[in-house]
This record gives C-alpha cells, structure tokens and sequence, in this order.
C-alpha cells in the first residue's frame, strides 16, 4: 500500500527565502553570476529561478499577524552564517573554472573531502555560504 505524503494535492514549489542587505546587487549576483531569471520583482521582495530552484530575496520582514513575533532578518557575521545553498554538479572542476571565469571569487580552490566527491565554496553578497559539491 502506497503511503500517501502530506501536501501531495497542494504542493506547487519549495522555495528558499533569504534576506539581502542589497536588493540590487543581490540580484546581479545571482543573474549574472550563477544564471538565475527573476520572475517577480517588487520594492523589497523578488523571486528568482534557475532549473527549477527557487530563491526569493527580501530586504526584511518584521512580526506580522501570521508570524507574531518573528523579524526576518540577515544575521550573518564576518565568520558567521545560517545558511549553506548547495548546487549539486556532475564536476566541480570544471563548474568551480567556470564560475570563476565569470567572476565568482572562491574562499578555496576544488577539495576532496575525507567522505569522498569534490567542493567549493563562495560566498554571496550577503555573507550566505554557497557550496558547489560533486558527489
């Protein structure tokens, strides 16, 4: 007997929402560095796609009636960040070559970690850690 999973007849899309401390030039990273198309753009929020993964940016949300007492808000430090998004490739040499060929600025070249596969990681204009991993 099949299990049936919560949301089956409602689910649309899953979506990772950050919040930027520059609309624009979050944007411009994101488009122009990594592909993605913006499909929505207001004042203080957008939504970006690239092959089916969807990343909306706001600039900050304070508590609301549906979230009371929550604030969204970038947190992140120097050294210090919540989030890791994870683009999984078929070659990390190559991706990591031509990322950096448009502009992408690594904290290290290509490594092959103890488990075994490739990374690398970039940050984002917002401190957000970006890992580029081949299994």
């Amino acid at each position: 007997m099949e299990v049936r999973k919560p949301l089956s007849d409602f689910l649309l899309r899953t979506a990772t929402m950050l919040v930027v401390n520059d609309m624009e030039a979050s944007i411009a990273f994101y488009r122009d560095k990594f592909g993605f198309k913006v499909k929505e753009l207001e004042t203080s929020i957008a939504l970006l796609e690239r092959d089916g993964m969807f990343l909306y940016f706001i600039t900050e949300s304070k508590p609301t009636v549906d979230k009371p007492g929550v604030t969204l808000a970038n947190t992140n430090g120097k050294d210090k960040t919540s989030v890791n998004l994870v683009f999984r490739v078929t070659d990390c040499i190559k991706a990591y070559h031509e990322l950096n060929e448009n502009g992408v600025e690594f904290l290290t070249p290509p490594q092959s970690p103890p488990w075994g596969g490739w990374r690398c990681f970039t940050k984002d204009p917002n401190g957000y850690l970006i890992e580029i991993e081949q299994p």
